[in-house]
């Protein structure tokens, strides 16, 4: 989908967009001047009132970055000017592990499930909702 077309249409999201590139030419720069163990660790947020806010993954990285940024101000200034200091936060990325469902149906429940559907023909939906249940494999 091409945004651009809307943002043609749409000041304010035309804005968004605009912000959006610029944050990536700042992370761009970032990620060419730092080392390759740190470059997938980070992300520029925003730059608020002459300051960049970079988004590090891990404690670990934040450190490094706050060594190292102060060094790679005058790169980030040749694309934006206003900057004049660099903050870093921690944010750890979401690694929530997917939910394995580990819940199943033995086949003597399976077959009383059927049962019951049959018995339940004069309550058709909650039929079908048995019989729907019990033909799950697990």
């Amino acid at each position: 989908m091409n945004l651009n077309r809307f943002g043609k249409k749409n000041a304010q999201l035309n804005q968004l967009l605009e912000q959006s590139a610029h944050w990536q030419r700042l992370s761009a720069c970032l990620k060419q001047e730092l080392p390759a163990s740190i470059r997938t660790h980070f992300n520029v947020a925003c730059v608020r009132d002459g300051c960049v806010v970079v988004i590090a993954h891990n404690s670990m990285a934040a450190s490094r970055l706050r060594m190292v940024l102060p060094a790679l101000l005058p790169q980030l200034q040749q694309i934006d000017a206003t900057i004049e200091t660099v903050k870093v936060k921690v944010q750890p990325v979401d690694t929530k592990p997917e939910a394995v469902k580990r819940a199943s149906l033995s086949p003597a429940a399976r077959s009383a499930l059927a049962h019951s559907a049959q018995a339940l023909s004069h309550h058709p939906e909650l039929a079908a909702a048995l019989r729907r249940l019990s033909e799950k494999n697990s």
